[in-house]
């Protein structure tokens, strides 16, 4: 689904990734976990258009899309949630879902595709008249979430999902990744909750500085020493 070689990107003269390697296969869920300020968002950025590369390659489906261009990426069904939700916090939650749809390739299903999204997060429907800044962060994050299925992605990519979240609201958001998941749309996670995002990950990258240093299947990456010492705050005896 997305092949990322080589790549390095980062703002200015400031080089954030320094040689990615990266696969995601049709219909998995991928995570991309790491401690603060490694490159993860960057990554994100990059694949979604927001960040052009200065050396290597991203193909979607075979075809090169490093550096095409936001609007273009999500042409092609590849669509980022951002952290910290950016909802238009003095519209309503039902415009701010609209919006989502706003590409060529999702306006015509805007209609279904909204009460998918109901069907998803039924306490949308029942705030659909509320503005968007009014809403618990919970609430946003669904919204945030719901907006981005509004596009019809291929490839949604969630960037720091359980951010600022209580336990009960984190807990209902993977809830609603995993009903995503069973759909079979692929997913890309990137999370400072390593527990949360090993437990929902088919495979998953850790990175540091830029690079992948290690990968495997989310039990894997769970049951390796290492992550648990780094990341879980477990040891082998815990």
């Amino acid at each position: 689904m997305i092949e990322i070689r080589d790549l390095h990107a980062g703002y200015g003269d400031t080089e954030v990734l320094q040689g990615i390697d990266l696969d995601v296969r049709a219909g998995e869920v991928v995570a991309i976990v790491g401690a603060n300020g490694v490159g993860k968002t960057t990554l994100l950025r990059t694949i979604a258009g927001l960040i052009a590369p200065s050396r290597g390659s991203i193909t979607a489906e075979g075809e090169a899309i490093g550096g095409l261009g936001a609007h273009r990426v999500v042409e092609r069904g590849i669509v980022m949630v951002p952290e910290g939700r950016r909802l238009f916090p003095r519209m309503t939650v039902r415009r701010n879902l609209e919006i989502g749809a706003y590409a060529a390739r999702a306006r015509p299903r805007l209609k279904q595709s909204l009460e998918e999204v109901y069907a998803l997060f039924p306490i949308l429907r029942e705030r659909e008249d509320q503005l968007g800044g009014t809403l618990s962060g919970g609430q946003q994050q669904m919204c945030a979430i719901g907006r981005g299925l509004m596009a019809l992605p291929s490839v949604l990519m969630l960037d720091e999902v359980s951010l600022g979240l209580a336990p009960i609201a984190v807990k209902r958001v993977y809830e609603a990744v995993r009903a995503i998941r069973d759909r079979g749309l692929t997913l890309i996670i990137v999370e400072q909750n390593v527990g949360q995002a090993l437990k929902v990950a088919d495979r998953a990258y850790v990175i540091q500085g830029g690079r992948v240093v290690l990968s495997g299947t989310g039990r894997e990456l769970t049951n390796n020493e290492d992550v648990r010492r780094a990341y879980l705050g477990l040891t082998e005896h815990a």
